[in-house]
């Protein structure tokens, strides 16, 4: 077998594997409620590498996956609709209620931790550092997504590494809870009506959130 028969033949073989690794990737993220377009398009480009990376590195194959979502996500007829998916300025925007606070999520990507340095800063010893991501998702909807954190990250009691929120959800950072509310054509003034509430019990904001959602 010549050298440049045995080359091609190693290279076909390893492409397979590749495409083998992707395969098995976009199931695993399936089963564990992952956006599976964002795993595989962040280990595909450490080619037969993407299987062992993804599984011992997650989070960088998250942090690849977010930088291709935005670089297509920016391109004109991505960004068309995109904004077609914006709140209209009659509806209250994606928000975090936290200790009687409203955190509208307004911008793509906001990060939430211990430092101040975070879109959203959380003076609770639980929470890490960089404690854990707000994604907007292309289809509009958020998704949390931890960053390797001290604590985890649960979402109704479960921890995860990623989850796509819905309405009412409980997300807790390390001992820090907080409920996700989905966009609604509720009176922006509503919106706000928690905003100088911040001493309240978290008691009184689970009473509160269950308030609001019949009333919408």
């Amino acid at each position: 077998m010549s050298g440049q028969v045995l080359l091609t033949f190693i290279v076909v073989l390893a492409v397979l594997v590749w495409l083998a690794e992707l395969v098995w990737l976009y199931k695993v993220a399936q089963d564990q409620r992952i956006d599976p377009i964002r795993t595989v398009s962040g280990a595909a480009i450490f080619f037969v590498a993407a299987a062992p990376v993804a599984r011992m590195s997650p989070s960088i194959v998250d942090r690849v996956g977010g930088v291709w979502e935005s670089v297509f996500s920016s391109s004109p007829s991505r960004g068309s609709n995109a904004r077609s998916r914006q709140p209209s300025s009659s509806q209250a925007p994606a928000r975090l209620l936290i200790d009687g606070n409203q955190k509208s999520l307004t911008i793509p990507r906001i990060r939430l931790g211990r430092y101040p340095n975070n879109e959203i800063a959380i003076d609770n010893s639980t929470v890490s550092a960089y404690h854990a991501e707000m994604i907007q998702r292309p289809d509009g909807r958020h998704e949390i997504v931890d960053l390797d954190s001290r604590n985890g990250t649960r979402v109704n009691g479960a921890i995860v590494r990623s989850q796509v929120l819905k309405d009412g959800d409980l997300v807790t950072l390390g001992g820090a809870s907080m409920h996700y509310l989905a966009p609604s054509m509720s009176d922006p003034q509503v919106a706000l009506a928690g905003a100088d509430r911040m001493d309240e019990p978290v008691a009184q904001q689970d009473h509160d959130v269950e308030v609001y959602r019949q009333e919408r």
